[in-house]
């Protein structure tokens, strides 16, 4: 059933322009990072450690959360036409596998985000020439725990979504949750705040020390956000209808 669902909202989706700004977002946030790692050059050291930094910056702190947020709006859009929400309701599969199907497909567009964060991060340091060895265990390291954490934003905009009938309305809450999360990470709380997680987990910054209780607690926090997210998208959808609009 999970499977049927995930290839329903993948047709859905297949058209739709989503996929195109998961691809080309970052690659701005990379044209971005790679001007200002040249022009600081005199005070930063060259390496693959700083044009990480400089690449992800903005990526993670506003552009991702907001794309994240947006995808969401996308998965939720359709039902909310209509009379759409009423044969969502409807549907003979478990409430479950319909909204795992969602957050299976917001996470597909994560993943097409940070596969292209890489691409962008590794031609572009190849073509600018930075100097020392590519560190690719820490990349790793940086990028799975970005994942998990973007995954977090998932969940979370999910419900944001489902409530909010207005497609603009959750990209900005996801937007503000970017906000918050600087704010979180600069007072300490980086790896507690929903929002932050993805942040410290790329480590863009480095206010971060990603020792390994810090790994893990990322970890461990993440699942339980994930975890509780799908649970309240599943009970509300189990116990309380939401009127869609004409």
């Amino acid at each position: 059933m999970l499977a049927s669902c995930i290839r329903a909202e993948l047709v859905k989706l297949r058209r739709a322009p989503i996929w195109i700004v998961f691809v080309a977002l970052p690659g701005v946030s990379a044209l971005i990072g790679c001007a200002n790692y040249q022009s600081n050059l005199g005070v930063i050291t060259p390496g693959w450690a700083n044009l990480w930094t400089q690449q992800t910056l903005f990526v993670c702190y506003f552009f991702l959360p907001a794309l994240l947020g947006a995808g969401c709006s996308f998965l939720w859009r359709q039902e909310h036409q209509g009379s759409n929400w009423n044969e969502f309701m409807v549907q003979p599969v478990p409430i479950r596998d319909l909204v795992l199907a969602k957050f299976c497909v917001g996470s597909l567009m994560s993943l097409l985000a940070f596969i292209s964060i890489v691409v962008f991060y590794v031609g572009s340091g190849v073509v600018i020439g930075v100097p020392g060895a590519f560190p690719a265990a820490r990349i790793a390291e940086y990028v799975v725990l970005g994942i998990l954490g973007s995954l977090v934003v998932v969940a979370i905009q999910l419900d944001v979504s489902m409530v909010v009938r207005n497609f603009a309305a959750p990209v900005g809450i996801a937007l503000a949750g970017g906000v918050s999360g600087v704010i979180a990470t600069v007072a300490g709380f980086g790896n507690i705040w929903p929002y932050s997680l993805l942040q410290t987990g790329m480590n863009s910054n480095e206010l971060v020390d990603l020792s390994m209780a810090s790994v893990i607690q990322i970890v461990i926090l993440s699942a339980v956000y994930i975890s509780g997210a799908l649970a309240w998208a599943c009970r509300r959808l189990s116990r309380r209808d939401v009127v869609a609009t004409m």
